[in-house]
């Protein structure tokens, strides 16, 4: 713990320092899972999920349109915060339609480190002209997906399919097997919906798999949730409200039909959801078939949102009050769940300013009771549930440089507690390199023999096309590198490390990746993300001592009538020759095609 004092110490002291260094500001960013940590708050690619990835992997194909999408649009994407889209909307109207990256980051509530990280997922096209705003919806547009993998004597697959009509009517249908599925057919997981889009009073109706995220979490919250806190994002919940879903698993989301009214600032979104339906439709659940019925009411204004949900399934349910505003530029939020079986009532309260030139300070404080039903929710959290838990964070953030501390309790036993100290410094050896230095701690005194745990992690990035420590890489074509040498001390002492070279154009990706690792208890495996097509996620947990090599490929075509195909290759092989008694090497080889019309 001493050496990890030490080490935190000095992360902080030189990032005070180097975080202060001018660095140039190149275009875009080109990997969209990093800039997906941007926009979520997590702290690295190992902190997200693959139903996470797929949501903004949508975008990607069909981005968001900016100049077109109404406010209950941009929200849902969850791209954009209420009080980011209620302002963008302000300026549309003004100042009409925004024209380029560098103008929106002049918008209230963006900044230019956010704009970047936006890029991929969003598109400026605009038919109005000039200082006029245009709403308005594309014509007919299609997506289809086929992705198969091979293990040794396994195979699997998934299919996905979305017809889009102006954007006023969708059709979405996902599945997929599992490498132990017994057959093929019928797919072992499968989601999809019918959503119907409308302008005026009702503003969507949702037949199918949808999403429901809700205040802070404490009510109501869909699919995946960020357990730490590393950067200011990650210290609050984005509700999107409702958002249809087009995941491959669906798990986590609703099943059953719901709907949104806009009427002025008001905005009503009743649903009907049917717990175990999905269970029961896959042949993997025997149990009862539940309905589960429920509202959200929300009042918008310039600077914030003010909400009220509440849902019910047999003896199981919540009310809860929620708000979020802006002041100033100080962002306040905070919501207050009863659990209707138990009477337990939770809460969560924060805020997150500005103290200087790119300065940010966060702050967020939790109670959740031990009787305190977690289902469905999704609140901050330093454990792996919103119940049983009552904690405080703070966190210190400018440009890439990261400082955390976290400090929770455990309900029901008071003499249960963690510490959690998170430190990333990104430093610019050149326009073409940069080091990023990463320090994580726990502290448990109630533990037997894993009272500490440490981590330590070294990247050094490299792109021929120019790379900043603040916005990432360039958008040029270029040759890019990584090492990676990581290490965790807690019941005794892994490592592991990468290099990874690759080339990257506007039409075509391909990267090589070596690994070694010496993980010799479970309890300090190391979880390393690993380049997959985009909707796909792998992050395997390395443990054992062996050796990894693989390699990620994606080609992307013009075919007729300028249609766009995608066609993605990764092969990996992970070997534990290393050990004194080898285990069974893992092979395995996925395709993706994507086709866009």
């Amino acid at each position: 713990m001493k050496s990890f004092h030490c080490c935190l110490t000095l992360v902080a002291v030189l990032s005070i320092r180097l975080a202060c260094v001018p660095v140039p500001v190149p275009a875009q960013t080109v990997d969209y899972v990093r800039d997906i940590l941007v926009i979520t708050g997590a702290s690295s690619e190992e902190d997200l999920d693959d139903q996470e990835v797929e949501r903004f992997a949508v975008f990607l194909s069909h981005p968001l349109r900016l100049n077109g999408s109404s406010v209950a649009r941009l929200v849902s994407s969850g791209l954009l915060s209420q009080y980011q889209a209620a302002s963008l909307n302000d300026y549309r109207t003004r100042s009409g339609d925004v024209r380029s990256l560098s103008e929106l980051a002049l918008v209230e509530g963006f900044d230019e480190r956010y704009v970047a990280a936006l890029a991929p997922f969003v598109s400026l096209e605009s038919d109005a002209a000039v200082g006029e705003s245009h709403q308005g919806g594309r014509g007919l547009l299609q997506d289809a997906l086929l992705r198969g993998a091979v293990k040794v004597h396994a195979a699997s697959y998934g299919l996905k399919y979305k017809l889009s009509i102006r954007e006023k009517t969708s059709l979405s249908l996902a599945a997929r097997s599992n490498y132990d599925d017994p057959s093929w057919f019928p797919p072992s997981s499968w989601s999809g919906n019918l959503t119907i889009n409308g302008r005026s009073l009702l503003s969507r109706v949702v037949f199918g798999d949808y999403n429901m995220r809700l205040g802070q979490g404490l009510s109501l919250w869909s699919g995946m949730s960020l357990g730490g806190f590393s950067s200011s994002s990650s210290f609050s919940r984005r509700p999107t409200g409702l958002a249809p879903t087009w995941s491959w698993s669906g798990i986590g989301s609703h099943r059953g039909v719901s709907a949104e009214f806009l009427a002025g600032s008001l905005t009503f979104t009743p649903f009907i959801s049917f717990p175990g339906l999905r269970e029961r439709m896959e042949g993997v659940g025997k149990g009862d078939v539940s309905l589960m019925p429920g509202t959200s009411v929300y009042w918008s204004g310039r600077n914030g949102r003010i909400g009220m949900s509440a849902w019910r399934t047999g003896e199981r349910g919540k009310v809860s009050v929620d708000f979020r505003w802006n002041i100033y530029g100080i962002d306040l939020f905070g919501e207050v769940a009863d659990d209707l079986t138990s009477g337990a009532v939770a809460a969560v309260a924060g805020s997150s300013y500005s103290i200087g030139e790119g300065w940010r300070v966060s702050g967020v404080a939790r109670w959740y009771p031990s009787s305190f039903d977690a289902a469905w929710c999704g609140g901050v959290r330093s454990w792996t549930k919103t119940s049983d838990e009552r904690g405080v964070a703070v966190g210190l953030e400018r440009y890439g440089f990261q400082l955390t501390a976290d400090l929770g309790v455990k309900d029901s036993d008071r003499t249960r507690r963690q510490v959690k100290l998170y430190a990333k410094v990104p430093v610019q050896i050149s326009p073409n390199s940069v080091l990023s230095v990463r320090v994580t701690g726990r502290y448990r005194p109630y533990e037997d023999y894993l009272v500490y745990r440490t981590g330590f992690r070294t990247d050094v990035d490299w792109s021929s096309g120019g790379i900043s420590a603040r916005y990432g890489e360039s958008d040029r074509d270029a040759w890019k590198g990584r090492l990676r040498v990581e290490s965790i001390l807690c019941k005794s002492l892994s490592g592991l490390a990468y290099m990874e070279i690759g080339r990257k154009t506007s039409s075509l990706t391909a990267y090589l990746r070596g690994t070694v690792f010496i993980v010799d208890n479970w309890d300090d495996r190391i979880y390393s993300y690993e380049r997959d097509a985009p909707g796909n996620f792998s992050v395997p947990a390395y443990y054992g001592r062996g050796l990894a090599i693989s390699f990620y490929g994606g080609r992307k075509f013009s075919i007729w009538n300028k249609k766009t195909l995608k066609v993605y290759l990764r092969v990996s092989d992970i070997s534990y020759a290393l050990m004194e008694t080898p285990k069974p090497s893992v092979r395995e080889a996925r395709l993706q095609a994507v086709l866009a019309i």
